[in-house]
């Protein structure tokens, strides 16, 4: 897939509908459980009140919060908008899976010498959670960081650091992710390889961009094409 493979030297990688679907479990659970609150404060059903969730997504999209839009639409306090942003942040998290060939992929690229890094935005305590349920402690990363936005962490920073800490050159390094207005731009900006992987809400929101502000380098479908 690369043609410049000779000169990459390791490989940053997004968590959330890179390495398991995320838009299909929690983020579905997380839309469910905020309906029946929804469904109550505007009176109407709870499919209704979950179909509102994705349809505001849709028109304002993946970064914006909905719950401030839908407490304007709906004349609610804007206390509530938080309360139901929090009520979707703090879903269940279980009953997550890697996607087939996650595992693999990144035994076979560490026993070729490549450093692998993991960088995910979050809340900490609620990534982590994920990283343990999905059994990604058992050493296939060099190193694994989350960006809390909350705290003022940023991908740029994480990115910075793992350049000067580990002695890397942009051109090096090869940036995974579904978000091309979050991690692959971030790389692109920096001068990495960028490569999209063509899943989830995200993805599917950049495939809407009439003009698109970020192109990767490449795309995948399956991390086990990084190997190429």
């Amino acid at each position: 897939m690369l043609t410049k493979s000779e000169q990459i030297k390791a490989f940053i990688i997004d968590l959330d509908d890179t390495l398991y679907d995320c838009s299909n479990t929690l983020v579905v659970r997380g839309r469910r459980r905020v309906a029946k609150t929804i469904a109550g404060l505007i009176n109407c059903t709870e499919e209704k009140a979950y179909l509102l969730q994705q349809e505001l997504e849709e028109k304002y999209g993946t970064k914006a919060n909905i719950y401030e839009k839908l407490a304007l639409l709906h004349g609610l306090p804007q206390t509530c908008a938080k309360e139901l942003l929090e009520e979707f942040v703090r879903v269940e998290i279980s009953n997550i899976a890697l996607f087939p060939d996650v595992t693999d992929t990144l035994l076979k690229l560490k026993s070729q010498g490549y450093k692998l890094f993991l960088v995910t935005s979050g809340e900490d305590r609620i990534q982590t959670q994920k990283i343990e349920i999905l059994g990604l402690h058992g050493g296939y990363f060099d190193e694994m960081m989350i960006t809390d936005r909350e705290l003022g962490h940023t991908k740029r920073s994480c990115f910075k650091q793992i350049m000067q800490k580990y002695n890397l050159k942009p051109e090096e390094i090869v940036c995974v992710g579904d978000k091309c207005d979050d991690e692959l731009l971030t790389g692109k900006t920096l001068g990495m390889i960028t490569v999209m992987f063509e899943y989830g809400r995200h993805y599917k929101a950049y495939l809407k961009e009439t003009h698109k502000q970020v192109k990767p380098d490449y795309s995948i479908k399956h991390i086990h094409e990084l190997l190429g």
